[in-house]
């Protein structure tokens, strides 16, 4: 069983993360996971404080020289932004602030905002980094597109450009939709006897918490509703790659809709639950847009639900025992997936 766990606030030393149940003899370099987390550091549409932060990550457990051992895998991110939050009991609409003030019985937004701030994200993006290279090892290959951006669509780095230059001259924000797309997958991963089995809800879990996502799909979606059954049963790409909580070996396709970020610059009416009084709450470090850095974690965050599936079929402590199993998988099921 692959599981983590992640610590740390958004102005804090560090942000922490463990990774567990990792199999032994991966070979992954600091370069690759650097490279991951810049992704969704320096995505379209991100604020400045990004340019500041330069997510310096320290290996602390698991690794010999650049493959894993088995052990527990530990990650620690250095925050630059250190400055501590002053206190404010005025919560911004749309965020964390207003419902984790009232949960933890507390007037100061900021203890909640530390926590609560989509910089957690970085861990899961340096822990999934280690699942995202497991999978591309056994022949999973992980893409992702952003197919809409506001009221934009197709979207191309030359019109993403423009319009978040739009919205950014304007004081307003932007939300989307972002897919994946995950080949190579092998058939028979996740399972129906129970509903925690399904990898489905399991891959949907993950997407959704992703901070600012609201929707979630997988193949048809949505579509499917207005769409007859004869239709559906003629088009087996409409699954988006599972049926009955399983795999069936065609392409996994996920999508996510990510709302626009609620800071905005120009402030929205809030209440200080100080006086109860109307006032405005003005973000000034917000992006603007989310949904492209959104598609970076989405990779990680479906990664490392996907391996956990892979782990859990073809069992395994290292990477030596965990080839040869998936290979003589691919080869007995691909006969017949090919066929149909």
């Amino acid at each position: 069983m692959l599981r983590y766990l992640t610590a740390g606030e958004s102005h804090g030393k560090y942000l922490s993360g463990i990774l567990e149940g990792f199999p032994a003899g991966v070979r992954i370099s600091r370069a690759y996971i650097a490279a991951q987390l810049e992704r969704r550091r320096l995505a379209p549409g991100r604020s400045a404080r990004q340019g500041r932060e330069k997510d310096e990550f320290e290996l602390i457990s698991g690794m010999n020289g650049d493959a894993t051992t088995g052990a527990p895998i530990a990650v620690l991110i250095k925050n630059i932004s250190l400055e501590t939050p002053p206190f404010s009991s005025l919560p911004r609409p749309g965020h964390s602030d207003l419902a984790g003030m009232l949960k933890y019985g507390t007037l100061n937004a900021a203890l909640i905002r530390e926590r609560a701030s989509a910089r957690e994200t970085a861990m899961r993006v340096a822990l999934g980094s280690f699942a995202l290279r497991l999978n591309e090892l056994l022949g999973i290959k992980t893409v992702s597109r952003v197919v809409s951006l506001g009221n934009l669509g197709p979207v191309t780095p030359k019109t993403a450009a423009a319009e978040i230059l739009r919205a950014r001259k304007a004081g307003d924000t932007l939300g989307g939709e972002f897919e994946l797309e995950l080949c190579g997958v092998p058939a028979g991963l996740g399972g129906y006897g129970q509903r925690d089995r399904r990898l489905g809800a399991r891959l949907g879990a993950a997407l959704l918490g992703i901070n600012g996502v609201k929707g979630f799909e997988i193949g048809g979606g949505f579509a499917l509703a207005s769409t007859g059954g004869i239709e559906a049963a003629g088009d087996p790409e409409l699954s988006g790659g599972l049926d009955g909580g399983m795999t069936n070996g065609r392409a996994l396709l996920l999508r996510c809709a990510v709302k626009p970020v609620p800071g905005l610059p120009g402030g929205a009416m809030s209440t200080d639950l100080r006086d109860l009084r109307k006032k405005l709450s003005v973000s000034k470090t917000s992006d603007t847009t989310a949904v492209f850095a959104a598609a970076v974690i989405g990779e990680h965050a479906a990664a490392l639900e996907l391996a956990d599936a892979v782990l859990e079929k073809f069992g395994g402590d290292s990477l030596e025992e965990l080839l040869p199993r998936v290979k003589q998988w691919r080869s007995k099921t691909g006969k017949i997936i090919s066929r149909l």
